[in-house]
């Protein structure tokens, strides 16, 4: 496998921090021979904390992208995140459509239905339950956030790690369409658009995608693996009700028909029932696998947003509705051999409400309140068959009822009106969690046939204390102490029940730009203490949550972007991260006390470059290089060299022309350009006919393509 820079942590470290403190110094000099240019760092307002603000005034860690640095930085799906945001590791499962999404080393290894994530998602203000759920696409996003830390007041359940908030375009007055096609290697094809029309009472918007390639995974027994093939599509309407109220309806539609696959990294030597198979390729990009691959998944979402403006408060309310249905089958042997294979199909349905009321006035007093309902209706069946002499079958499945109910509220006091640069914020939340499970499993020759009912239900409070000190107009300290909830529950058909995780963290940091706007550094060091932190492991055809005693995450992050010239923008990103098992005595024989937690490199660091040339009529010329580095992680809990992925890194580059009206543009890319491989995932899978197995995926390899956009001027 392809590394990226073999130092120790510690020397990285040190050098990095070395080169930004002497870029920043350097930086102060030379920007300031160019602070009369025109060229600034802009302002991006989030809705983070349920009311408008800049990231730059919100006390909280988050990096936000909105619809012009998106794409700028060709982020086009959910996964493009991990390498532009801190402490943020996004990868599917190869064996189901699921999406692990990791902030500051907690998220889930999602294996069965019924685990809740600890990574929140929300697409325009509703939650989304079910991380398969997640349709990846970024296309026609006003922005995307992600909230790094406990966001147990806001945002309730399972927003232990943090929280990615999806926010769409909404419908404007007057008429516009705009689209673009993209060609690629593997044969990649993409075509998106969008069509917006209205006045000032009723406006709407139709969006669409339809993204398809060849796979990157060669199959040298059947169909190649790896392969995108999924089209969504976005209906919302806009209605203005008087001079004080608005109505916002969203329906979209996602199919995804791409198969998600993994390699075995063990060879088929030795093992009896491998007998007559083609070799297992050593190559991380091919396999010989016979058993048909397949996913086929179809989501549903339906929302409301309602709006009414009073004086002194507004009335808002968000009504979701999601179904999420989808099969999938996959080679376990991953041979050419009809050995093992599983089916496995789950079907959900979930609804959300929530009603706040939120200050709207300019006076130093600013406050929500609301109250949040949840339930969701889980389905699943899971088949896993071993044909051999020595093999098995294996099924299981049930019901998963849920139903969760909050109430909460948040007020902030600012002193400045009173001569103190100073804001006090405090903020509660009261969450209930119900479950009930129906679940079965069966192996036949084993005579095994469970079924059963359970439920219990669970309550927490949650909340917020912070001071936020506005050391001048350009400049914001603040510190926080939160606590975070995620909510027990089971695994279905695995006869389990594991208690809830809490965490109570301490986070101190600074946003500052300086040098009228041409510098910009954001800073934060967090303690997060977990106690009773949920952890997923599998042992033979037993997935199993446990509740490790404790655990203590602690970093640091930084972001940092520079204009030091006219035209050219530079960034760098550096994240430090501890995260280990403080007590966790996971078999009697083996003690995991000092491990470090799943997906959580000690160290990762971002860079950028952007360059802008404006050539008159001819229009504009943009370069820009971005690379990304990542120390080791594990993927298992057991920190073995068997479940340890080495560090690695990616570069991607984007040269763009866009014409002098702003109606073409023209996009060449490559991605991961010196053709890297990878890994992002590792499943392992003991006990079996087939022996230990370590089933890995890899993040695509080398791509590169040709965008051509169009957005016409109708005004």
């Amino acid at each position: 496998m392809t590394m990226g820079p073999q130092q120790t942590s510690t020397p990285l470290v040190t050098s990095v921090i070395v080169a930004l403190v002497g870029g920043f110094v350097f930086s102060q000099s030379a920007l300031a021979q160019n602070a009369e240019s025109s060229g600034v760092i802009e302002e991006i307002l989030v809705t983070a904390e349920k009311r408008t603000s800049t990231v730059q005034d919100t006390s909280i860690a988050i990096t936000a992208f909105d619809s012009t640095a998106l794409n700028d930085r060709g982020i086009d799906e959910l996964e493009d995140l991990q390498f532009a945001a801190p402490n943020l590791v996004i990868s599917p499962n190869s064996q189901s459509p699921v999406t692990y999404a990791y902030i500051r080393g907690i998220g889930s290894d999602q294996l069965v239905a019924g685990f809740d994530p600890g990574v929140a998602y929300h697409v325009d203000g509703i939650y989304v339950g079910q991380p398969s759920a997640m349709p990846g696409d970024m296309w026609d996003m006003a922005r995307v956030e992600i909230l790094r830390g406990p966001q147990g007041t806001l945002y309730g359940r399972n927003t232990t790690g943090g929280s990615i908030n999806v926010v769409t375009n909404d419908p404007v007055e007057g008429f516009e369409t705009f689209g673009d096609v993209t060609i690629g290697n593997y044969d990649r094809r993409r075509f998106r658009g969008v069509v917006n029309a209205g006045n000032e009472q009723v406006a709407g918007r139709l969006s669409y995608i339809r993204d398809f390639d060849d796979g990157y995974l060669e199959n040298r027994a059947g169909k190649d693996g790896d392969q995108t093939n999924n089209h969504s599509v976005r209906g919302k309407v806009k209605f203005a009700l008087g001079d004080n109220a608005q109505l916002k309806l969203t329906a979209q539609r996602f199919e995804n028909k791409g198969r998600n696959s993994q390699k075995r990294r063990e060879a088929f030597t030795g093992i009896p029932v491998y007998d007559g198979a083609l070799p297992n390729p050593s190559d991380p990009r091919k396999v010989a696998k016979d058993y048909p691959e397949e996913l086929e998944l179809e989501n549903t979402y339906l929302g409301a947003d309602f709006r009414i403006d009073f004086d002194g408060f507004s009335l808002v309310s968000i009504t979701g509705y999601i179904e999420n249905e989808w099969l999938q089958n996959s080679d376990i042997d991953m041979s050419n051999l009809p050995i093992q294979y599983q089916n496995w199909e789950m079907e959900t349905d979930q609804l959300t409400q929530e009603l706040q009321l939120v200050s709207n006035g300019d006076g130093p007093w600013q406050w929500i309140v609301g109250v949040f309902y949840f339930e969701e209706d889980l389905e699943t069946n899971y088949l896993f068959e071993d044909t051999s002499p020595f093999g098995f079958l294996f099924r299981n499945g049930g019901e998963l009822e849920t139903e969760s109910q909050a109430v909460f509220g948040q007020i902030s006091y600012d002193f400045s009106q009173s001569g103190a640069p100073l804001r006090l914020v405090g903020g509660l939340r009261w969450t209930e969690d119900e479950k009930t499970i129906d679940e079965f499993q069966q192996i036949p020759l084993f005579g095994v046939d469970f079924a059963g009912r359970m439920d219990d239900s669970w309550d927490e409070v949650s909340g917020k204390l912070g001071l936020d000190w506005f050391v001048n107009d350009d400049t914001l300290a603040y510190a926080n102490i939160s606590r975070g909830y995620k909510g027990g529950g089971y695994s279905i058909g695995q006869f389990d029940v594991y208690d809830p995780e809490t965490v109570d963290s301490i986070e101190v940091g600074l946003k500052t730009q300086f040098l009228d706007n041409r510098a910009q550094v954001n800073v934060a060091v967090f303690y997060n203490d977990y106690q009773d932190l949920q952890v997923n492991f599998l042992e033979f055809t037993l997935f199993t949550t446990d509740n490790a005693a404790e655990a203590t995450i602690r970093g640091l992050e930084i972001e940092s972007t520079f204009i030091p010239v006219d035209g050219l923008t530079l960034g760098a990103n550096l994240t430090v991260l501890d995260a280990e098992f403080d007590d966790y005595q996971f078999t009697p024989a083996i003690d995991l006390e000092g491990d470090t937690l799943n997906r959580a490199p000690k160290n990762t660091v971002s860079l950028f470059g952007r360059y802008e040339w404006n050539i008159g009529d001819a229009g504009r010329l943009i370069a820009r290089a971005d690379y990304y580095w990542q120390d080791e992680v594990y993927y298992r809990v057991q920190n073995i060299d068997r479940h340890r992925e080495e560090s690695f890194y990616t570069a991607d580059v984007r040269f763009q022309w866009i014409s002098a009206d702003d109606t073409w543009q023209v996009d060449l890319f490559g991605k991961n350009v010196t053709d890297e491989d990878n890994q992002r995932g590792l499943t392992v899978s003991d006990g079996l006919s087939t022996g230990n197995n370590s089933f890995e995926t890899f993040y695509p390899p080398r791509t590169y393509g040709l965008t051509v956009a169009w957005r016409p001027n109708f005004n």
